[in-house]
């Protein structure tokens, strides 16, 4: 009787050990979570072509050599609205959190409706994200890397195509 009496008890700390664990997981939310839930939130603001929504994830200094603020909100407004609204779905992402700074590489599919279908196929990103002054993620630089079965890459012409 002892014997079944100790394997139950083991069993028992075994379960709520685990139980504990998973409770842990839910309840603490890692620097990784928060971009990956801000990567999701963006492309659900994409899909619903909330530009508004979706800028308010990105850095009030988002540029780079290829492309500023202003001109990626200009080409989010135009790429995302009316009827051939994209519809971005995240494939996979890894995240690498460095203090305060944030790289991101990501596949999306689904990204470009009827009106682009060059973004039919899976588009890989890699994103910077810096955690700001009041502690919200927000992505600083995009760079398409390359789309699936596409003959070019690069913010350039992406640009040019768009325009």
């Amino acid at each position: 009787m002892n014997v079944a009496l100790s394997q139950v008890r083991i069993a028992l700390a075994i379960l709520g050990a685990v139980a504990l664990a998973m409770l842990l997981n839910r309840l603490i939310v890692t620097d990784k979570k928060r971009i990956e839930r801000t990567a999701q939130e963006m492309a659900d603001a994409a899909a619903k072509g909330d530009v508004d929504l979706l800028f308010s994830s990105i850095s009030a200094d988002y540029g780079d050599q290829t492309m500023t603020r202003t001109h990626l909100r200009s080409l989010a407004t135009r790429f995302l609205g009316g009827d051939a609204r994209a519809n971005p779905k995240i494939q996979w992402m890894t995240v690498n959190v460095v203090g305060t700074m944030a790289h991101v590489q990501l596949g999306i599919s689904g990204g470009g409706g009827r009106e682009y279908p060059v973004w039919s196929g899976i588009s890989e990103w890699a994103a910077e994200f810096r955690k700001e002054a009041d502690r919200a993620w927000r992505l600083t630089s995009l760079t398409l890397l390359r789309v699936e079965g596409a003959n070019f890459s690069g913010w350039r012409e992406v640009r040019h195509r768009l325009e």
